[in-house]
């Protein structure tokens, strides 16, 4: 009788010689299983997340391991500026400003920006008619001013026995006032293109800044009577949020959710950073990220019933015999649809024109 190990036939009187063959071999799977090991921790370390690392390392016990309920604790730990911690005048109306990204209400001095430009505009107006009567005054001058305007050395050497100032240094100073001016005019440019706040951030910081907060029963307001005034130029002002300005949808959710405002609630949309931030009963702030995943739910739920109604009503009506009006009954149903699935895009979400388009036609 013959046995087979790693494709070799070994005769039974060789059963010592097989066994140590055996022994080899398994040591030999048992290294290779080890370095495959060593290896996946090495890839996990490198290409997964520090949540799934978390998970890597309690299933591969480490000699730090021990410690992982202390570096719970120290992630768990967070510091969130209060408002009420801050000294009232300016660094409250800071703290209050900076506590969420929609209060970043500030001006954009348009009025001041034009001005500034209309100036640099003049002053290199100024330039360009010296330049101009420059280049006249050479053109109708004499042979020699006229080579001044095809020769920049000669137009050099000419300053030197004349004393006047050269076309190369009058561009200079061209140059040097374009350069400011086209700098100055982008920085312009940045601070139109920014978004105009919203009506209902734009009146939670007058709210703020008008009514003050509560200190010991009294009311008390962070600014003084001229220096609160800027938040009334209501078309001078800007806001820091990038993005468009939230849609009706979002608008809306916060509104209920201030409106049945509880400690469920609190608990459910207020993370615990979120609500390190103020004490006060008449500030209420929810966490972004989980308002928008309940607004992604609300549009879902939405375009999921627009692309199902519209479908099984065509499904009814295409089912129907002896119909003479159910091809312009379909069309009709279609135009419908596709007008309320327009309207939702535009109010829903934060769409552009060309996005609410696009959709429509596919």
């Amino acid at each position: 009788m013959e046995l087979t190990l790693s494709g070799q036939p070994v005769c039974s009187t060789k059963a010592s010689s097989s066994t140590e063959k055996s022994t080899a071999n398994n040591s030999q799977i048992r290294l290779k299983t080890s370095q495959a090991r060593d290896r996946l921790r090495k890839c996990l370390d490198w290409t997964l997340p520090k949540y799934f690392c978390r998970l890597r390392v309690l299933r591969f016990p480490t000699g730090k391991a021990a410690n992982s309920n202390g570096l719970r604790a120290k992630m768990s730990k967070c510091i969130v500026r209060k408002i009420e911690d801050c000294p009232n005048g300016y660094p409250k109306v800071a703290g209050f400003m900076d506590s969420e990204d929609t209060f970043g209400i500030y001006r954009r001095f348009g009025f001041l920006y034009s001005r500034v430009l209309l100036s640099k505009q003049d002053e290199l107006r100024r330039l360009e008619d010296d330049l101009d009567a420059m280049d006249h005054r050479d053109a109708h001058g004499t042979d020699h001013t006229r080579k001044c305007l095809k020769s920049c050395a000669k137009d050099f050497a000419r300053k030197q026995k004349e004393n006047l100032q050269t076309r190369k240094e009058l561009l200079q100073t061209v140059q040097s006032k374009l350069y400011d001016y086209g700098q100055f005019l982008l920085q312009a440019q940045q601070m139109v293109s920014l978004n105009k706040p919203a009506d209902r951030d734009h009146l939670s910081v007058q709210n703020f800044l008008e009514s003050g907060y509560e200190d010991n029963g009294k009311s008390l307001m962070p600014l003084m009577e001229g220096d609160n005034e800027f938040i009334y130029r209501k078309e001078d002002l800007i806001t820091l949020r990038p993005g468009r300005e939230s849609a009706w949808l979002d608008a809306f959710v916060e509104r209920v959710l201030k409106m049945i405002h509880c400690k469920p609630v609190q608990r459910i949309f207020c993370s615990k950073e979120t609500r390190l931030k103020s004490n006060s009963p008449h500030i209420q702030y929810y966490t972004k990220s989980r308002v928008d995943r309940l607004v992604t739910l609300i549009i879902s739920g939405i375009m999921l019933i627009l692309l199902v109604v519209p479908t099984y009503a065509l499904y009814r009506v295409t089912n129907i015999k002896g119909s003479s009006t159910s091809n312009a009954t379909c069309i009709g149903i279609l135009l419908v649809a596709t007008l309320v699935f327009s309207a939702v895009l535009s109010l829903f979400t934060k769409a552009k024109r060309h996005e609410i388009l696009g959709a429509s036609a596919a």
